[in-house]
């Protein structure tokens, strides 16, 4: 791809306007190499361009050079505009981090390739992103990349948005061994922190600073690990029967929880049940405000860092049961033989995996159920 400034072999263009990139669009950054090389820039000067946008990408420059450039952007797929210099510039746009989470799993793999062209990385790593928790995808990014990115995913995932220079941040143990934990637990206190506990989430309601200190300090022992509130996700479970089903709680049941009508007065025989699946952060408060002005008792299980099991009940076929297990690793190798019906595999997994592997065996006519487990 030749740019018009690449042409200006003698003496630099001037002139009175700029080329603005407003969203990298349908573009991929697989093409700021290209463009770097024909506009004599850094290659993270267009990546910056492109997912901070809208952002200046040339500036001071001929209005037919701008135009031509812009033809060219445009046929790639950014969306660009031309603007004269005297214009004010937009003000830096705010930035986020953003966290995607797969509500369907049968687009998991169209998914992870949209999110892999997106990224310009190959689909391991998209995978890997989506499937570590809490599956921040990208940072540092604007708005305008952030609307790009949900059309280009599409159906099937939610994206959150979080400015982690206002964010609030968690504390989370992330360690071995219960003696590894005492130690951590006991230096933080040493340090002047007021522990809420002594295992999972330890300190709440920190600022970024605040955390990334304590990170950087436990760092080498890899004992801690700090998470943006915003990107927690919690399921929330009636917990109690309850004295009656009043309409107010009929009510939040079926406009909240989204349970159909019939199967309302059903719940209260098999508590504790699953209200809401992986509700995020932001969401939390008001949901649990309206579940206990209805009279009803439910509480909130985070589920971000959640470990699954998988059992096996039933499959149509086998031995292609037997060879997907042994290919993806989740079944002993020196068993000729599946087990007996029903088995749980000899393994956990973190939500989403096990979520996908679940999709893929059911597609392949066998039946599996999620099995809650401790990590």
């Amino acid at each position: 791809m030749q740019l018009p400034l690449a042409q200006a072999t003698a003496e630099p263009l001037s002139g009175d306007y700029r080329l603005v990139v407003c969203s990298i669009g349908q573009a991929t950054p697989a093409s700021a190499k290209s463009i770097a090389l024909g506009l004599g820039v850094p290659v993270q000067r267009v990546l910056d361009a492109l997912y901070r946008a809208p952002a200046i990408l040339v500036d001071n420059i001929p209005f037919d050079t701008a135009q031509q450039m812009q033809d060219l952007l445009d046929t790639l797929g950014y969306d660009t505009r031309v603007e004269h210099c005297q214009q004010p510039s937009a003000v830096q746009a705010e930035c986020f981090d953003i966290a995607a989470y797969i509500t369907d799993e049968q687009h998991y793999d169209r998914i992870v390739a949209e999110l892999a062209r997106f990224l310009g990385t190959d689909e391991s790593e998209a995978s890997r992103l989506l499937t570590t928790p809490p599956g921040i995808v990208i940072g540092n990014v604007t708005q305008a990349t952030l609307d790009a990115l949900t059309g280009r995913l599409g159906e099937g995932v939610e994206l959150i948005a979080s400015n982690p220079a206002t964010a609030l941040y968690d504390l989370f143990l992330a360690v071995d061994s219960a003696d590894q934990a005492r130690r951590t637990c006991q230096e933080l206190r040493r340090r002047g922190y007021s522990l809420i506990a002594d295992q999972g989430c330890v300190l709440i309601d920190m600022s970024k600073p605040e955390a990334d200190r304590l990170w950087s300090s436990f760092q080498r022992a890899n004992t801690l690990r700090v998470i943006n509130q915003d990107f927690l996700r919690f399921d929330l479970v009636l917990t109690e029967p309850g004295s009656g089903l009043s309409d107010a709680a009929h009510r939040v049941l079926s406009e909240l929880a989204g349970i159909p009508d019939h199967i309302i007065p059903r719940l209260f025989e098999a508590t504790p049940v699953t209200l809401v699946e992986a509700l995020p952060k932001g969401q939390l408060e008001r949901f649990m405000l309206a579940f206990s002005e209805a009279g009803l008792s439910v509480r909130a299980d985070l589920i971000s860092f959640m470990h699954l099991g998988l059992k096996i009940t039933r499959t149509a076929q086998p031995s292609l049961l037997n060879q997907t297990l042994r290919s993806l690793g989740l079944l002993d190798t020196k068993r000729n033989h599946l087990p007996e019906l029903p088995f749980q595999l000899p393994c956990v997994l973190p939500e989403l995996q096990a979520r996908v592997i679940r999709y893929a065996l059911r597609t392949a006519g066998t039946e599996a159920e999620l099995v809650e487990v401790s990590a």
